[in-house]
């Protein structure tokens, strides 16, 4: 399987300070960390990313709403 570039990640310069603790069943937390090995990613880095888009959507809402 080919390796994909990341497309969002910490910044650059930008020092990791805080951490998100998810409760998930062991399972499933197996099935997603060997998908996301098999994808050349890593869970930070992913989750990093949904994280931001996340954000980014709701600001977006909150833009539209305000308008």
């Amino acid at each position: 399987m080919a390796k994909e570039k990341a497309q969002c990640g910490r910044p650059a310069g930008r020092k990791k300070t805080a951490k998100i603790e998810v409760v998930i069943e062991p399972e499933i937390k197996e099935k997603f960390m060997r998908i996301i090995s098999d994808e050349g990613k890593t869970a930070s880095v992913e989750i990093g990313c949904w994280i931001r888009k996340y954000i980014k959507e709701k600001n977006m809402e909150s833009e539209v709403i305000s308008q």
